[in-house]
């Protein structure tokens, strides 16, 4: 289970019906494996892969597993500075 997962769990955040579900490509080599960003409330709190996918079968490097998360920092909001 991901961590973020986890914590939102134990906090009684997590929503997953209200979660949107959106497919990319990864970015980080040229394989291209497809992701699946679970998205609630304006943040990725997961990402995953289609288990119908022939490059992945569900299966993720750590980095296509893990690096989505330098999209958002750790909690912190940007100043406009």
């Amino acid at each position: 289970m991901f961590k973020s997962e986890y914590d939102m769990r134990e906090a009684g955040t997590w929503k997953e019906s209200e979660q949107e579900l959106t497919d990319t490509i990864c970015p980080y080599c040229g394989v291209g494996c497809t992701l699946t960003l679970h998205v609630q409330d304006n943040r990725i709190v997961k990402a995953t892969s289609p288990l119908d996918q022939e490059v992945t079968r569900g299966h993720l490097c750590i980095k296509g597993r893990f690096g989505w998360q330098f999209v958002q920092g750790k909690g912190k909001k940007r100043s406009g500075k």
